[in-house]
């Protein structure tokens, strides 16, 4: 079974005795850390390649949805002081959310840095202030963003926010491959600060059809004449070439084809 313990998380693999969960259900998963709630995202299915995160205990309850709302206010007053503590340290680190376990013996704090950072005393005061365990987890910028939610440059809800499953690794080479790497990081990156999720969607397409084609570089021959394909433009499936004579001409993958 597939779960997600809180909206900044990614999704879980997660053991079950019992039968007859659906999508969507809210049911309580015994942690490493404790008790929590989680959201139910696939039933017969795991996270390829990940480890099992923790075990289905029962459907939550009423009550324990009731004993979430309780915790809420304790949360916020924890997320301030961790906020403030982290400030008072210079901790270079954002807090963005706590969590508190069913039982209330375990808080799980969440927060954004850029690279690894040394939070031992932050745990130490706060441990000693709540008399709780304290469990810090790094989570990335994206994670923050499909969190908070909101709206990219097309107008429509962020991927990130909108999808439910696990956030891909999405690299320069998606951009590239699809030929608008040269507008610049701040065109192509979401409002996470990140390169936006929907650039992994048609890159696969794109790189599969580029491997039929003439790479960059290799040379063509077009009109009896030889050729150095300086790109190429993949939805037109056309090249462009820098003949011996240095002038530039644009030839199909068909004209090429019938030489």
């Amino acid at each position: 079974m597939i779960i997600r313990f809180f909206d900044w998380d990614q999704p879980k693999n997660v053991t079950s005795a019992s039968k007859g969960f659906q999508k969507d259900d809210k049911v309580v998963v015994e942690h490493e850390w404790g008790a929590f709630i989680a959201d139910v995202l696939i039933v017969d299915k795991n996270v390829e390649g990940e480890d099992v995160a923790g075990k289905v205990i029962r459907k939550a309850t009423s009550q324990d949805l009731e004993m979430t709302l309780n915790y809420k206010a304790r949360e916020h007053e924890m997320l301030v002081e961790a906020k403030k503590e982290t400030r008072s340290l210079e901790i270079p680190m954002k807090v963005i959310d706590v969590r508190i376990s069913l039982d209330g013996s375990c808080a799980v704090i969440a927060f954004v840095a850029d690279g690894r950072v040394d939070f031992r005393q932050l745990v130490k005061n706060l441990s000693s202030r709540y008399g709780k365990s304290i469990r810090l987890q790094q989570v990335g910028s994206r994670d923050e963003a499909r969190r908070c939610g909101g709206y990219g440059i097309c107008g429509r809800e962020l991927c990130c926010r909108k999808m439910s499953g696990g956030l891909c690794s999405i690299s320069t080479e998606m951009a590239r491959c699809q030929f608008i790497s040269h507008r610049g990081s701040d065109r192509i990156s979401g409002l996470c600060g990140r390169l936006m999720c929907c650039l992994s969607y048609e890159a696969k397409q794109y790189q599969e059809m580029m491997k039929e084609m003439p790479q960059r570089g290799d040379i063509v021959n077009f009109s009896g004449k030889k050729g150095k394909v300086l790109e190429q433009m993949t939805l037109s499936e056309k090249l462009k070439v820098e003949l011996e004579d240095r002038s530039i001409v644009f030839v199909s993958i068909e004209e090429l084809k019938k030489k």
